[in-house]
């Protein structure tokens, strides 16, 4: 059996550092219950207080609390065990790790959860302030501490949670695209995996996350539906709804098997900084994101006369109007018929300016509803010369389109 606590030199919850014989490093050193033999494990470290660093930060990030007391827990390693074991998986994982980061230099050296009151909330909210942070950026900052304690508590490392402020909204994102700046993205070259991503953002409006994680299997090109919420994920109150599939988008969708944004045949999980790439590419700064496709398509909609209630539906918002309604469209998205239009009227006038056809091409005659091109150059689709009116070499999958021309 190991010797008492006392007798073991820098022990934290049954962890103590040791030495190996003729060997200057440490270790850190344990009892196995199953083996009932002392292991060890190198820390790489000469140094003993380097080596309690090393411990330490080591069982932060490895060996769980149980049901413990907010006040005998510091947030520092709640915020490391959530963004070891949680956070690091999410999309905008940086962000969030930021934002933790943030929190912490706005607090108490070494302050516990239970110290985390309302009134230390306040004064670390005010310290922000006057270190010029603006409300949307507190309110994240607060977000981020409040989803990693409810993580420990509902993961069983908590024996309770702490109630968190509730800051002021701050201002919206205010960068919204023209149509010619998402034409200067669209015509920029990309690696395909990139450019079924930005279609997916222009065609849906989707939250960046939802579209990564679309699979061929969310989509029914029979009845012409997207379904964002994947098949057992709980709806949350960034809502995914069942949107009306935009016709140019049915082309990107039939050529895709499994996950639609894929490299190399794998999902992608994290696509940040390929989309970084491609905005200094087109040389837009760091206040265009991913989610600026999405306010920037919401913002066309409204320009192009979509409803209020249709806007708020493709966007998962709360109904602004009915809930009755609200809790109805999904089972008939095709109602969606204003936004639908909008986001087909939208990619026609991108594909004229970026002078690249928004549809792809994987074969010599062209299946989607848009004119002929000619064969593809990896998946860039060159444009023939377009006719108009709905003569010869027009196809459209949609009667009702008549005589629309995607790229005129």
């Amino acid at each position: 059996m190991p010797r008492s606590r006392h007798q073991h030199p820098g022990q934290i919850a049954g962890y103590w550092l040791s030495q190996r014989p003729n060997s200057g490093q440490w270790c850190r050193t344990w009892y196995d219950t199953d083996t009932r033999q002392t292991r060890r494990a190198s820390l790489g470290v000469d140094d003993f207080a380097a080596a309690e660093i090393a411990l330490a930060e080591w069982i932060t990030k490895n060996v769980a609390t149980i049901r413990a007391e907010p006040r005998d827990i510091t947030l520092a390693r709640v915020f490391v065990r959530y963004q070891e074991r949680h956070g690091q998986h999410l999309v905008g994982a940086g962000s969030q790790r930021i934002s933790l980061a943030m929190m912490l230099r706005h607090l108490p050296e070494g302050i516990t959860v239970g110290e985390l009151t309302l009134d230390a909330q306040n004064v670390a909210v005010r310290a922000m302030q006057a270190a010029g942070y603006g409300n949307g950026t507190i309110k994240r900052a607060l977000g981020a501490a409040k989803a990693a304690v409810n993580w420990a508590w509902n993961n069983g490392e908590l024996e309770r949670p702490v109630p968190f402020l509730k800051v002021p909204e701050g201002q919206g994102r205010e960068r919204v695209l023209s149509v010619e700046e998402l034409a200067r993205l669209w015509s920029e070259d990309m690696p395909d995996h990139v450019r079924v991503f930005l279609a997916l953002l222009i065609g849906t409006a989707a939250r960046p996350e939802a579209a990564l994680q679309l699979t061929r299997f969310q989509c029914d090109l029979e009845r012409g539906t997207i379904n964002l919420n994947p098949p057992g994920r709980v709806q949350t109150k960034k809502r995914r709804p069942v949107l009306p599939m935009a016709h140019w988008l049915r082309s990107w969708i039939e050529a895709a098997e499994g996950h639609l944004v894929a490299y190399r045949g794998k999902p992608v999980q994290k696509i940040a900084g390929a989309f970084q790439t491609l905005r200094d590419a087109a040389g837009f700064g760091p206040d265009v994101t991913a989610y600026t496709v999405r306010h920037t398509v919401a913002t066309e909609m409204m320009a192009r006369g979509v409803p209020e209630l249709e806007i708020a539906f493709i966007m998962g918002h709360r109904m602004p109007n009915s809930r009755t309604t609200g809790r109805y469209l999904h089972v008939a998205p095709e109602r969606l018929a204003s936004a639908r239009k909008a986001l087909d009227d939208l990619a026609n006038d991108i594909g004229r300016l970026a002078g690249r056809p928004m549809v792809p091409v994987h074969s010599d005659i062209q299946r989607a509803s848009c004119v002929p091109v000619t064969k593809l150059q990896g998946c860039r689709p060159i444009a023939k010369p377009l006719k108009t009116g709905a003569g010869e070499g027009i196809r459209t999958l949609d009667p009702n389109l008549g005589k629309v021309v995607l790229y005129p």
